[in-house]
């Protein structure tokens, strides 16, 4: 039994919660949940190779769990920093997932901490202590700021310290597919969220109709099987980023350039879909955004088929709430305080009834 933990953006930990008992829920046991600072961290007990993990969607990173520390607040929590039973099975299991260093092993610590009035040392002193601990037990190792083949990441939440080993790089939160981004672009874990709300199914037809640079249509191309994806934007160069990004990759797919306001399709003609709309800074006024709900919620309502499923990403709560009264949708679900690029926005999950 490995002790394993995941950090999703604030807000969508519940979302990565499901995916993991979704397509691992018999090799799960012990699920635990925490938030530091704008993640959440999903612990866990594995059960079997971990390897598969890999797969998940809506994390941003996946630890070896190493300790959990009680803090006391007096420079004795330091001391308790030393004691990691687990780091060589850590270790091992960071090899299988990345491979051997090619060269001399390099290692940074990272420290997501909100200090306390009664702890009795700074920030830097939890970091200066962990790494001296590594350094003696490692002292071949070297010490970098960045670009580490090792990262231990010390994570406190009130009166508790979690430690871990990143075992996952940068492709897991970044994706290797975006070659073509755009400002404000869609976190790929967040478009993998909005797809998963939408329940997908092996004969989907799918739409995003605001695209961008097409994260949300290829997020749930990755989520699983489906019968066809749709997208498109008003803005000629999104489309251009969305049809580079999908390359030669997730067939049957359509990209078009359209308005979202009048899409070219037919009545009850889409199953699910899940969209990101202009929000906050992105609109001009107030006028124009509640113009612009009205009519794409009033499209999205005409074509997608009873009971299908749409997912929103947006801080707009009252432009979305007026749009959807005179629908046929109805929300089933409000998932609040996403962390989206440093902002908050609300997902919600709407029904055709």
């Amino acid at each position: 039994m490995t002790t394993l933990y995941t950090t999703s953006f604030k807000g969508i930990g519940q979302i990565t919660t499901r995916e993991l008992r979704f397509y691992f829920g018999n090799r799960l046991s012990n699920i635990r949940t925490s938030r530091v600072r704008d993640y959440d961290l999903v612990q866990f007990n594995w059960r079997g190779d971990p390897l598969p993990l890999r797969q998940l969607g809506t994390v941003e990173d996946i630890f070896y769990w190493l300790a959990d520390i009680p803090l006391s607040g007096d420079r004795d929590d330091l001391n308790a920093l030393d004691e990691m039973p687990e780091l060589n099975s850590a270790l091992n299991l960071h090899k299988r997932f990345n491979g051997l260093p090619k060269r001399r092993t390099k290692y940074r610590v990272i420290v997501q901490a909100a200090m306390q009035p009664w702890q009795s040392y700074r920030r830097s002193q939890m970091q200066n202590a962990l790494e001296r601990a590594i350094r003696r037990r490692f002292p071949k190792w070297r010490l970098v700021p960045d670009n580490a083949n090792l990262e231990f990441w010390l994570q406190q939440t009130g009166a508790h310290i979690r430690l871990g080993l990143r075992l996952t790089d940068h492709t897991t939160r970044h994706r290797t597919y975006k070659s073509a981004n755009r400002p404000g672009s869609l976190r790929p874990t967040i478009a993998r969220a909005l797809a998963l709300l939408t329940h997908p199914e092996d004969q989907d037809i799918f739409l995003d109709p605001m695209c961008g640079a097409g994260t949300i249509a290829i997020e749930r191309a990755l989520a699983g099987r489906y019968a066809l994806i749709r997208g498109g934007d008003i803005d000629e160069q999104a489309v251009a980023d969305a049809r580079e990004n999908f390359g030669d990759r997730h067939k049957p797919r359509e990209i078009f350039h359209w308005d979202a306001r009048r899409l070219p399709l037919p009545d009850w003609s889409v199953d699910k879909i899940a969209t990101n709309p202009p929000w906050g800074r992105q609109m001009g006024s107030p006028s124009e955004l509640h113009a612009l709900y009205r009519s794409a919620l009033a499209e999205i309502d005409r074509v997608l088929r009873p009971n299908g499923l749409v997912a929103i990403l947006t801080s707009e709560w009252n432009a979305l709430k007026t749009a959807l009264a005179p629908t046929d949708l109805t929300t089933i679900e409000h998932l609040k305080n996403i962390a989206v690029l440093g902002r908050r926005a609300d997902i919600f999950v709407a029904q055709k009834f």
